[in-house]
């Protein structure tokens, strides 16, 4: 099983605006779009994973889902208790304190590619799931000559993608007040930047293989 580094976007939802926002590619707008593709009725059980300070959840929260989110950041969970009623463990995404089958989806927004063991915390969100659950991803993706990593990796843990859609351009408008606010990128790339090469942000809906529909 491969390991991957931190080398995602690092800043991503983790890192703040002068006005204490979180910067993350697209703001809600991602989070609808997720949602929307993935078909989620109201009132379904959403676990979002590494939920930082809790705008996701808030978001999932006035429009009638029901929240749980993850970090192992107390000081984010704690501007998370702020802004929603949802349920907030602190627990790694890839020994989740939740039963079998306990949610009807797993948002990650620019987690997945802080794992260490990708295929390990998949194989943790896969076990969550409900049958006909749905897993919910928006994330960077550095090209791989010759493969498709982050989709093997998907694809390795149980899962079958439904859904994929490039959104590359919210990436620029993102880069540009990380600078305005940080100076400059050495903080995004996790500390390992790629030289010459341009990163994707990519949305994946994914459901768990051989599973029924919702």
């Amino acid at each position: 099983m491969a390991l991957h580094p931190p080398a995602g976007l690092a800043g991503c939802g983790r890192l703040t605006d002068a006005a204490g926002e979180p910067l993350r590619p697209g703001s809600g707008a991602i989070v609808a779009e997720l949602i929307g593709l993935a078909g989620l009725r109201t009132g379904a059980r959403v676990l979002d994973v590494g939920c930082g300070s809790g705008d996701s959840l808030a978001w999932l929260e006035r429009r009638g889902f029901v929240g749980v989110g993850v970090d192992r950041d107390r000081t984010s969970l704690a501007l998370a208790a702020s802004k929603t009623a949802s349920t907030l463990l602190t627990a790694d995404a890839a020994r989740l304190p939740l039963s079998n089958g306990e949610v009807d989806a797993v948002l990650a927004e620019c987690s997945l590619s802080l794992m260490a063991d990708r295929r390990a915390a998949l194989a943790e969100w896969r076990r969550v799931l409900k049958p006909g659950g749905r897993l919910l991803v928006a994330d960077i993706d550095w090209p791989a000559p010759g493969g498709d990593p982050f989709r093997d990796d998907i694809a390795a843990a149980g899962f079958d993608i439904l859904h994929e859609a490039d959104r590359s351009e919210v990436l620029a408008g993102f880069v540009a007040r990380f600078v305005f606010q940080h100076g400059s990128l050495d903080a995004l790339w996790g500390g390992c930047p790629k030289q010459g090469e341009k990163p994707h942000y990519r949305l994946l809906i994914a459901a768990p293989t051989g599973s029924s529909l919702p």
